[in-house]
Protein backbone atom coordinates (compact mmCIF):
# COMPACT_ATOMS: atom_id res chain seq x y z
CA UNK A 1 0.00 0.00 0.00
CA UNK A 2 2.90 2.41 0.81
CA UNK A 3 4.35 1.65 -2.62
CA UNK A 4 1.12 2.76 -4.29
CA UNK A 5 1.02 5.91 -2.20
CA UNK A 6 4.60 6.74 -3.23
CA UNK A 7 3.73 6.26 -6.90
CA UNK A 8 0.71 8.57 -6.64
CA UNK A 9 2.80 11.22 -4.78
CA UNK A 10 5.46 11.09 -7.51
CA UNK A 11 2.77 11.51 -10.18
CA UNK A 12 1.33 14.44 -8.24
CA UNK A 13 4.73 16.19 -8.22
CA UNK A 14 5.14 15.65 -11.97
CA UNK A 15 1.69 17.09 -12.62
CA UNK A 16 2.62 20.15 -10.57
CA UNK A 17 5.67 20.66 -12.81
CA UNK A 18 3.50 20.32 -15.94
CA UNK A 19 1.07 22.84 -14.46
CA UNK A 20 3.80 25.42 -14.16
CA UNK A 21 4.81 24.83 -17.78
CA UNK A 22 1.22 25.12 -19.09
CA UNK A 23 0.70 28.42 -17.23
CA UNK A 24 3.69 29.91 -19.05
CA UNK A 25 2.39 28.69 -22.41
CA UNK A 26 -1.09 30.04 -21.65
CA UNK A 27 0.33 33.54 -21.45
CA UNK A 28 1.13 33.34 -25.18
CA UNK A 29 -0.86 35.51 -27.56
CA UNK A 30 -3.54 33.16 -29.07
CA UNK A 31 -6.98 33.82 -30.47
CA UNK A 32 -9.94 32.02 -28.84
CA UNK A 33 -12.90 30.72 -30.76
CA UNK A 34 -15.29 33.49 -31.65
CA UNK A 35 -18.98 33.92 -31.32
CA UNK A 36 -19.49 32.49 -34.80
CA UNK A 37 -18.23 29.06 -33.71
CA UNK A 38 -20.42 29.18 -30.59
CA UNK A 39 -23.47 29.98 -32.72
CA UNK A 40 -22.63 27.16 -35.13
CA UNK A 41 -22.36 24.68 -32.25
CA UNK A 42 -25.71 25.85 -30.86
CA UNK A 43 -27.33 25.46 -34.28
CA UNK A 44 -25.79 22.00 -34.62
CA UNK A 45 -27.34 20.90 -31.34
CA UNK A 46 -30.74 22.24 -32.46
CA UNK A 47 -30.47 20.41 -35.79
CA UNK A 48 -29.47 17.18 -34.06
CA UNK A 49 -32.53 17.39 -31.81
CA UNK A 50 -34.77 18.05 -34.81
CA UNK A 51 -33.16 15.16 -36.70
CA UNK A 52 -33.90 12.75 -33.84
CA UNK A 53 -37.55 13.89 -33.70
CA UNK A 54 -37.94 13.40 -37.46
CA UNK A 55 -36.47 9.88 -37.25
CA UNK A 56 -38.94 8.99 -34.48
CA UNK A 57 -41.83 10.40 -36.55
CA UNK A 58 -40.66 8.40 -39.58
CA UNK A 59 -41.17 5.09 -37.73
CA UNK A 60 -44.74 6.12 -36.90
CA UNK A 61 -45.58 7.34 -40.42
CA UNK A 62 -44.45 4.10 -42.10
CA UNK A 63 -47.56 2.26 -40.88
CA UNK A 64 -50.01 4.90 -42.22
CA UNK A 65 -51.82 4.17 -45.53
CA UNK A 66 -51.35 7.77 -46.71
CA UNK A 67 -47.69 8.09 -47.79
CA UNK A 68 -47.77 11.84 -48.38
CA UNK A 69 -46.71 12.73 -44.83
CA UNK A 70 -44.07 9.98 -44.94
CA UNK A 71 -42.57 11.52 -48.07
CA UNK A 72 -42.66 14.98 -46.49
CA UNK A 73 -40.86 13.55 -43.44
CA UNK A 74 -38.15 12.04 -45.67
CA UNK A 75 -37.64 15.35 -47.43
CA UNK A 76 -37.37 17.13 -44.06
CA UNK A 77 -34.78 14.57 -42.88
CA UNK A 78 -32.76 15.16 -46.04
CA UNK A 79 -32.86 18.92 -45.50
CA UNK A 80 -31.79 18.60 -41.85
CA UNK A 81 -28.97 16.22 -42.84
CA UNK A 82 -27.72 18.66 -45.45
CA UNK A 83 -27.81 21.47 -42.91
CA UNK A 84 -25.87 19.34 -40.40
CA UNK A 85 -23.24 18.56 -43.01
CA UNK A 86 -23.00 22.19 -43.99
CA UNK A 87 -22.69 23.28 -40.34
CA UNK A 88 -20.00 20.67 -39.68
CA UNK A 89 -18.10 21.81 -42.76
CA UNK A 90 -18.30 25.47 -41.69
CA UNK A 91 -17.21 24.58 -38.13
CA UNK A 92 -14.23 22.57 -39.37
CA UNK A 93 -13.29 25.39 -41.70
CA UNK A 94 -13.40 27.95 -38.87
CA UNK A 95 -11.42 25.70 -36.55
CA UNK A 96 -8.76 25.24 -39.21
CA UNK A 97 -8.64 28.95 -39.91
CA UNK A 98 -8.63 29.97 -36.20
CA UNK A 99 -6.91 27.37 -34.02
CA UNK A 100 -7.37 27.99 -30.29
CA UNK A 101 -4.21 26.85 -28.49
CA UNK A 102 -5.09 28.73 -25.31
CA UNK A 103 -8.46 26.98 -25.18
CA UNK A 104 -6.77 23.61 -25.52
CA UNK A 105 -4.22 24.53 -22.87
CA UNK A 106 -6.99 25.69 -20.55
CA UNK A 107 -8.73 22.39 -21.08
CA UNK A 108 -5.48 20.54 -20.36
CA UNK A 109 -4.94 22.64 -17.25
CA UNK A 110 -8.48 21.91 -16.08
CA UNK A 111 -7.99 18.18 -16.63
CA UNK A 112 -4.65 18.43 -14.84
CA UNK A 113 -6.23 20.16 -11.83
CA UNK A 114 -8.97 17.54 -11.68
CA UNK A 115 -6.38 14.77 -11.89
CA UNK A 116 -4.30 16.35 -9.13
CA UNK A 117 -7.35 16.62 -6.90
CA UNK A 118 -8.28 13.01 -7.67
CA UNK A 119 -4.76 11.78 -6.89
CA UNK A 120 -4.73 13.76 -3.63
CA UNK A 121 -8.08 12.26 -2.57
CA UNK A 122 -6.89 8.81 -3.61
CA UNK A 123 -3.69 9.18 -1.51
CA UNK A 124 -5.77 10.16 1.52
CA UNK A 125 -8.17 7.26 0.94
CA UNK A 126 -5.30 4.78 0.46
CA UNK A 127 -3.95 5.84 3.80
CA UNK A 128 -7.40 4.95 5.14
CA UNK A 129 -7.27 1.58 3.32
CA UNK A 130 -9.83 2.48 0.58
CA UNK A 131 -9.97 4.06 -2.92
CA UNK A 132 -13.62 5.04 -3.57
CA UNK A 133 -12.81 8.30 -5.38
CA UNK A 134 -10.55 6.54 -7.87
CA UNK A 135 -13.20 3.89 -8.60
CA UNK A 136 -15.87 6.58 -9.08
CA UNK A 137 -13.61 8.52 -11.42
CA UNK A 138 -12.89 5.39 -13.45
CA UNK A 139 -16.63 4.65 -13.75
CA UNK A 140 -17.35 8.22 -14.83
CA UNK A 141 -14.59 8.04 -17.42
CA UNK A 142 -16.06 4.77 -18.75
CA UNK A 143 -19.47 6.40 -18.98
CA UNK A 144 -17.99 9.33 -20.89
CA UNK A 145 -16.25 6.96 -23.30
CA UNK A 146 -19.48 4.99 -23.77
CA UNK A 147 -21.37 8.21 -24.39
CA UNK A 148 -18.75 9.29 -26.93
CA UNK A 149 -18.91 5.88 -28.62
CA UNK A 150 -22.72 6.07 -28.74
CA UNK A 151 -22.45 9.50 -30.30
CA UNK A 152 -20.05 8.14 -32.92
CA UNK A 153 -22.39 5.20 -33.60
CA UNK A 154 -25.35 7.53 -33.96
CA UNK A 155 -23.33 9.62 -36.38
CA UNK A 156 -22.60 6.51 -38.44
CA UNK A 157 -26.25 5.47 -38.38
CA UNK A 158 -27.25 8.99 -39.38
CA UNK A 159 -24.80 8.85 -42.29
CA UNK A 160 -26.15 5.48 -43.43
CA UNK A 161 -29.70 6.73 -43.03
CA UNK A 162 -28.77 9.82 -45.02
CA UNK A 163 -27.44 7.70 -47.87
CA UNK A 164 -30.52 5.47 -47.87
CA UNK A 165 -32.80 8.50 -47.70
CA UNK A 166 -30.93 10.14 -50.55
CA UNK A 167 -31.43 6.98 -52.59
CA UNK A 168 -35.12 6.83 -51.67
CA UNK A 169 -35.44 10.53 -52.42
CA UNK A 170 -33.96 10.07 -55.87
CA UNK A 171 -36.36 7.16 -56.49
CA UNK A 172 -39.27 9.21 -55.22
CA UNK A 173 -38.27 12.13 -57.42
CA UNK A 174 -38.04 9.83 -60.43
CA UNK A 175 -41.45 8.29 -59.62
CA UNK A 176 -42.87 11.75 -59.02
CA UNK A 177 -41.60 12.97 -62.38
CA UNK A 178 -43.09 9.92 -64.10
CA UNK A 179 -46.38 10.44 -62.30
CA UNK A 180 -46.39 14.14 -63.20
CA UNK A 181 -45.74 13.30 -66.85
CA UNK A 182 -48.56 10.75 -66.85
CA UNK A 183 -50.89 13.23 -65.20
CA UNK A 184 -49.94 15.91 -67.71
CA UNK A 185 -50.78 13.51 -70.52
CA UNK A 186 -54.09 12.65 -68.88
CA UNK A 187 -54.83 16.35 -68.36
CA UNK A 188 -54.12 17.06 -72.01
CA UNK A 189 -56.39 14.22 -73.07
CA UNK A 190 -59.09 15.50 -70.74
CA UNK A 191 -58.73 19.00 -72.16
CA UNK A 192 -59.17 17.65 -75.68
CA UNK A 193 -62.16 15.64 -74.54
CA UNK A 194 -63.69 18.69 -72.85
CA UNK A 195 -63.27 20.75 -76.00
CA UNK A 196 -64.97 18.05 -78.06
CA UNK A 197 -67.75 17.78 -75.48
CA UNK A 198 -68.22 21.56 -75.50
CA UNK A 199 -68.49 21.57 -79.28
CA UNK A 200 -71.03 18.76 -79.25
CA UNK A 201 -72.86 20.36 -76.35
CA UNK A 202 -73.27 23.67 -78.16
CA UNK A 203 -74.77 22.02 -81.24
CA UNK A 204 -76.94 19.80 -79.08
CA UNK A 205 -78.13 22.80 -77.06
CA UNK A 206 -79.26 24.56 -80.23
CA UNK A 207 -81.16 21.47 -81.33
CA UNK A 208 -82.68 21.03 -77.87
CA UNK A 209 -83.80 24.67 -77.79
CA UNK A 210 -85.58 24.32 -81.13
CA UNK A 211 -87.13 21.02 -80.11
CA UNK A 212 -88.16 22.45 -76.75
CA UNK A 213 -89.81 25.46 -78.38
CA UNK A 214 -91.73 23.26 -80.82
CA UNK A 215 -92.77 20.94 -78.01
CA UNK A 216 -93.84 23.92 -75.94
CA UNK A 217 -96.07 25.24 -78.74
CA UNK A 218 -97.58 21.79 -79.25
CA UNK A 219 -98.22 21.36 -75.54
CA UNK A 220 -99.73 24.84 -75.38
CA UNK A 221 -102.20 24.01 -78.14
CA UNK A 222 -103.06 20.71 -76.49
CA UNK A 223 -103.57 22.48 -73.18
CA UNK A 224 -105.90 25.02 -74.79
CA UNK A 225 -107.96 22.24 -76.38
CA UNK A 226 -107.99 20.35 -73.10
CA UNK A 227 -109.02 23.50 -71.25
CA UNK A 228 -111.99 23.99 -73.59
CA UNK A 229 -112.98 20.36 -73.12
CA UNK A 230 -112.74 20.72 -69.35
CA UNK A 231 -114.91 23.85 -69.42
CA UNK A 232 -117.58 22.01 -71.40
CA UNK A 233 -117.30 19.04 -69.07
CA UNK A 234 -117.63 21.40 -66.11
CA UNK A 235 -120.87 22.83 -67.52
CA UNK A 236 -122.24 19.33 -68.08
CA UNK A 237 -121.25 18.34 -64.57
CA UNK A 238 -122.96 21.44 -63.16
CA UNK A 239 -126.20 20.55 -64.96
CA UNK A 240 -125.90 16.97 -63.82
CA UNK A 241 -125.34 18.12 -60.24
CA UNK A 242 -128.48 20.27 -60.39
CA UNK A 243 -130.51 17.33 -61.68
CA UNK A 244 -129.04 15.10 -59.01
CA UNK A 245 -129.88 17.70 -56.37
CA UNK A 246 -133.53 17.85 -57.46
CA UNK A 247 -133.69 14.06 -57.60
CA UNK A 248 -132.13 13.90 -54.15
CA UNK A 249 -134.70 16.28 -52.72
CA UNK A 250 -137.55 14.28 -54.25
CA UNK A 251 -136.08 11.04 -52.94
CA UNK A 252 -135.73 12.54 -49.48
CA UNK A 253 -139.37 13.66 -49.58
CA UNK A 254 -140.49 10.23 -50.78
CA UNK A 255 -138.44 8.43 -48.14
CA UNK A 256 -139.81 10.74 -45.44
CA UNK A 257 -143.37 9.83 -46.42
CA UNK A 258 -142.42 6.18 -46.60
CA UNK A 259 -140.84 6.40 -43.17
CA UNK A 260 -143.97 7.89 -41.65
CA UNK A 261 -146.11 5.17 -43.27
CA UNK A 262 -143.75 2.48 -42.06
CA UNK A 263 -143.80 3.88 -38.53
CA UNK A 264 -147.63 3.66 -38.59
CA UNK A 265 -147.44 0.10 -39.89
CA UNK A 266 -144.89 -0.77 -37.23
CA UNK A 267 -147.22 0.45 -34.50
CA UNK A 268 -150.09 -1.55 -35.99
CA UNK A 269 -147.90 -4.62 -36.29
CA UNK A 270 -146.74 -4.21 -32.70
CA UNK A 271 -150.36 -4.17 -31.50
CA UNK A 272 -151.14 -7.16 -33.67
CA UNK A 273 -147.98 -8.88 -32.41
CA UNK A 274 -149.07 -8.44 -28.81
CA UNK A 275 -152.59 -9.73 -29.56
CA UNK A 276 -151.26 -12.69 -31.54
CA UNK A 277 -148.72 -13.42 -28.83
CA UNK A 278 -151.41 -13.48 -26.16
CA UNK A 279 -153.66 -15.70 -28.32
CA UNK A 280 -150.82 -18.05 -29.10
CA UNK A 281 -149.91 -18.20 -25.42
CA UNK A 282 -153.47 -19.27 -24.59
CA UNK A 283 -153.41 -21.78 -27.42
CA UNK A 284 -150.04 -23.05 -26.20
CA UNK A 285 -151.41 -23.63 -22.71
CA UNK A 286 -154.35 -25.54 -24.19
CA UNK A 287 -152.00 -27.63 -26.29
CA UNK A 288 -149.83 -28.34 -23.25
CA UNK A 289 -152.86 -29.60 -21.32
CA UNK A 290 -153.96 -31.67 -24.31
CA UNK A 291 -150.44 -33.01 -24.66
CA UNK A 292 -150.46 -34.09 -21.02
CA UNK A 293 -153.73 -35.95 -21.57
CA UNK A 294 -152.41 -37.51 -24.76
CA UNK A 295 -149.25 -38.59 -22.96
CA UNK A 296 -151.31 -40.41 -20.35
CA UNK A 297 -153.28 -42.14 -23.09
CA UNK A 298 -150.06 -42.90 -24.92
CA UNK A 299 -148.57 -44.54 -21.84
CA UNK A 300 -151.72 -46.69 -21.45
CA UNK A 301 -151.54 -47.65 -25.12
CA UNK A 302 -147.84 -48.44 -24.77
CA UNK A 303 -148.61 -50.72 -21.84
CA UNK A 304 -151.39 -52.44 -23.80
CA UNK A 305 -149.11 -52.72 -26.81
CA UNK A 306 -146.40 -54.34 -24.74
CA UNK A 307 -148.90 -56.88 -23.38
CA UNK A 308 -150.16 -57.60 -26.90
CA UNK A 309 -146.57 -57.85 -28.08
CA UNK A 310 -145.89 -60.46 -25.43
CA UNK A 311 -148.99 -62.43 -26.44
CA UNK A 312 -148.03 -62.21 -30.12
CA UNK A 313 -144.49 -63.29 -29.30
CA UNK A 314 -145.74 -66.26 -27.29
CA UNK A 315 -148.11 -67.21 -30.12
CA UNK A 316 -145.26 -66.84 -32.63
CA UNK A 317 -143.03 -69.07 -30.53
CA UNK A 318 -145.82 -71.64 -30.19
CA UNK A 319 -146.41 -71.66 -33.93
CA UNK A 320 -142.67 -71.94 -34.49
CA UNK A 321 -142.48 -74.96 -32.17
CA UNK A 322 -145.44 -76.57 -33.87
CA UNK A 323 -143.93 -75.91 -37.28
CA UNK A 324 -140.62 -77.38 -36.12
CA UNK A 325 -142.35 -80.45 -34.73
CA UNK A 326 -144.32 -80.84 -37.94
CA UNK A 327 -141.15 -80.50 -39.98
CA UNK A 328 -139.37 -83.11 -37.87
CA UNK A 329 -142.41 -85.41 -38.15
CA UNK A 330 -142.48 -84.97 -41.92
CA UNK A 331 -138.77 -85.69 -42.11
CA UNK A 332 -139.25 -88.83 -40.03
CA UNK A 333 -142.17 -89.95 -42.19
CA UNK A 334 -140.11 -89.34 -45.31
CA UNK A 335 -137.22 -91.26 -43.78
CA UNK A 336 -139.51 -94.14 -42.88
CA UNK A 337 -140.89 -94.17 -46.40
CA UNK A 338 -137.37 -94.24 -47.81
CA UNK A 339 -136.40 -97.07 -45.46
CA UNK A 340 -139.51 -99.04 -46.38
CA UNK A 341 -138.86 -98.57 -50.09
CA UNK A 342 -135.27 -99.57 -49.60
CA UNK A 343 -136.30 -102.63 -47.64
CA UNK A 344 -138.84 -103.62 -50.23
CA UNK A 345 -136.18 -103.24 -52.88
CA UNK A 346 -133.83 -105.44 -50.92
CA UNK A 347 -136.48 -108.14 -50.53
CA UNK A 348 -137.36 -107.99 -54.22
CA UNK A 349 -133.66 -108.27 -55.09
CA UNK A 350 -133.23 -111.32 -52.88
CA UNK A 351 -136.22 -112.99 -54.41
CA UNK A 352 -134.95 -112.28 -57.90
CA UNK A 353 -131.50 -113.71 -57.14
CA UNK A 354 -132.87 -116.83 -55.36
CA UNK A 355 -134.97 -118.25 -58.33
CA UNK A 356 -132.11 -118.64 -60.88
CA UNK A 357 -130.05 -120.53 -58.32
CA UNK A 358 -132.74 -123.17 -57.88
CA UNK A 359 -133.00 -123.72 -61.66
CA UNK A 360 -129.30 -124.29 -61.96
CA UNK A 361 -129.40 -126.98 -59.27
CA UNK A 362 -132.04 -128.92 -61.13
CA UNK A 363 -130.01 -128.95 -64.37
CA UNK A 364 -127.00 -130.37 -62.55
CA UNK A 365 -129.08 -133.19 -61.20
CA UNK A 366 -130.34 -134.07 -64.69
CA UNK A 367 -126.84 -134.17 -66.10
CA UNK A 368 -125.69 -136.58 -63.43
CA UNK A 369 -128.35 -138.97 -64.25
CA UNK A 370 -127.39 -139.09 -67.93
CA UNK A 371 -123.79 -139.98 -67.11
CA UNK A 372 -124.87 -142.97 -65.21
Amino acid sequence: MQCHIAIFEDALEQLAVLGDISQEVARADTKPLGEEITRILRDQRTLESRFQNLVVDQEKLKSLPNKTKFKENQLAIMDVTNELQHGTHVLAKNLKAHPSVAHNLAKIQNEQSNLQALISRTIRELREQRFDSLASAVEEEKKKKNTLQNTINREKEASELQRSLQKELSNERRLLEEEVNERNQVIQQLKDTIQEINRLTNSEQKYIKKETKAHENSVKQQCQIREQELIEEKNLKSKSIQLEQRAYEQIVDFLTRQRKGLETQIQEWMVKYEEDTEAKSTELETLKQKRTTDLDKFEELVTAYEELEKIVEEDRQTKAREAEEKRVLNERIAACSKIQRWWRGCISLRKATAKPAKKAGKKEKKGGKKKK
